[in-house]
């Protein structure tokens, strides 16, 4: 077999002793990793490494090629990421050894056929989490994660909320999280999907809301994003004032909340009675992208935002909705969902996020039984080449006994806080006390606010490279804590 460029990295790495990072260097050598293709070969190179870093050259330009997947603004951000980490790796051996490796899995991408956007976008969170963890190898120390949830200390905003701050130096480099806690027999706990371009702040002001975080996720980079569907649509279950905005047909963690008790657990199209022009569909024989692109040969219909979209057999699996077994339904019927409960109640307000980070106290993450597989939304979760590897800005809710508690992981920053895993994230919720817990929406959609006040930050672009602008995105989904 001819010798490749893992080889002449290997034989490098060796020599400097770092044998330790190699094994970062063979994620994202597989398009599709779950459910499908196999890894291509991997390129031939039988020169030194010296001449393998001087071959690999990168262009900005190669976002036009993105353009294909997700509109020039998207394209151009994660282009401006990509770039930003590789600006940042120096001339330590580790650092060349990711430079090489980043550039070389670039070009594999670039050259595989689309989708490739999101994989740009995944590749450059995993190079940034390395080359960030090996800047602050250099200086070892710091406190545990369960020192600094010790450490916190909340103030109180209202009767049953409470704010905190977390900021230190752990082993793997300096963290900044913010923390509310919420009692929900005494803070009204509401799902906001904002209509129009509305920031955080915009959409509590509206509903009275003391303080508030961002929801779940939502379409957005996905390639096939087509009619009903459109971009910014909620993914998972929503549940506002008792009325499912959302239906769970994507078995996904979530909080639900029912009148003054809070619950946070997987929930899917079987909890739900699902009924159309008088029938009622078994929700347990849903058919979602987790499964495959198409569903199975049986009568069957299609459902996306709400809507009858397709009769017959084997049907196209709408993007962000299901196929169920059915006959004798018309096209274009609407479709009622009823809302799952709670010890019997019926749940009044609900947000889906996942995966469940904590169940009863002990970590979990079980991405297929999540349905975090194929290419349901949003894949860069269903697709993950990282092994939960990526430091990320994070957000997510645990349960303390009766208390609620939502934390907001800031990242993407090299030099304030790098992010955490969802490993990493499940330990920082233990800590506080949690039992269990559940991942929402991080990344460039986080954000929390208190008082009016945005008490995150940002991170839509990589910061502490060079100086950076910044970005925040309107809210699509949001829950508010309004006093009772």
């Amino acid at each position: 077999m001819p010798a490749s460029w893992l080889d002449c990295s290997e034989g490098f790495a060796r020599r400097e002793g770092i044998e330790d990072l190699l094994p970062l260097l063979t994620a994202f050598s597989a398009p599709y990793p779950r459910g499908g293709a196999l890894a291509p070969p991997e390129p031939a190179f039988s020169g030194s490494f010296e001449a393998l870093e001087a071959q690999l050259e990168t262009s900005p330009r190669f976002e036009e090629l993105l353009c294909a997947d997700v509109d020039p603004a998207q394209a151009a951000l994660f282009a401006r990421r990509l770039m930003a980490v590789l600006a940042s790796l120096g001339s330590s051996p580790g650092e060349r050894l990711l430079s090489v490796g980043l550039r070389q899995r670039l070009a594999g991408i670039l050259a595989a056929p689309p989708p490739r956007a999101s994989r740009v976008r995944a590749l450059a969170d995993f190079y940034y989490s390395q080359a960030a963890q090996l800047r602050w190898q250099r200086e070892p120390g710091g406190a545990s994660l369960e020192e600094l949830a010790a450490a916190a200390r909340f103030e109180p905003l209202a009767p049953g909320l409470a704010f905190a701050r977390l900021e230190g130096r752990t082993p793997d480099g300096p963290l900044c999280a913010c923390v509310l806690r919420v009692d929900p027999s005494t803070v009204q706990i509401l799902s906001l999907r904002p209509a129009g371009r509305r920031s955080l702040p915009e959409a509590l002001a509206e509903v009275g809301g003391l303080a508030g975080v961002t929801g779940g996720f939502f379409l957005y980079s996905e390639p096939d994003i087509a009619p009903p569907a459109a971009r910014y649509d909620p993914v998972g279950l929503l549940v506002q004032r008792g009325e499912v905005v959302v239906p769970p047909w994507l078995r996904r963690g979530a909080l639900l909340v029912a009148g003054d008790r809070a619950e946070i657990r997987a929930v899917g199209a079987a909890d739900c009675l699902i009924r159309v022009q008088g029938q009622e569909l078994d929700g347990r024989q849903a058919w979602t992208r987790a499964r495959g692109l198409v569903g199975p040969d049986l009568p069957s219909v299609a459902i996306a935002s709400g809507q009858i979209v397709a009769v017959g057999r084997s049907l196209p699996v709408p993007l962000n909705g299901a196929v169920l077994p059915g006959e004798g339904i018309a096209l274009g019927a609407r479709v009622a969902v009823s809302p799952p409960s709670i010890a019997g109640v019926p749940v009044t307000e609900a947000m889906a996020g996942g995966p469940l980070l904590l169940e009863r106290g002990q970590p979990v993450l079980r991405m297929q039984r999540e349905d975090f597989w194929g290419t349901a939304p949003p894949v860069t979760f269903s697709q993950d080449e990282t092994g939960d590897r990526n430091l990320l800005p994070r957000h997510a809710v645990g349960l303390a006994g009766d208390q609620l508690l939502f934390v907001a992981v800031d990242g993407r920053d090299f030099e304030r806080s790098l992010g955490l895993t969802l490993a990493g994230t499940a330990r920082l919720l233990a800590a506080l006390g949690c039992s269990s817990a559940v991942n929402l929406d991080g990344g460039s959609s986080k954000r929390m606010v208190v008082r009016g006040q945005v008490v995150d930050r940002s991170s839509t672009e990589v910061q502490g490279v060079a100086a950076a602008t910044d970005s925040v995105r309107p809210v699509h989904t949001a829950l508010a804590f309004v006093p009772r």
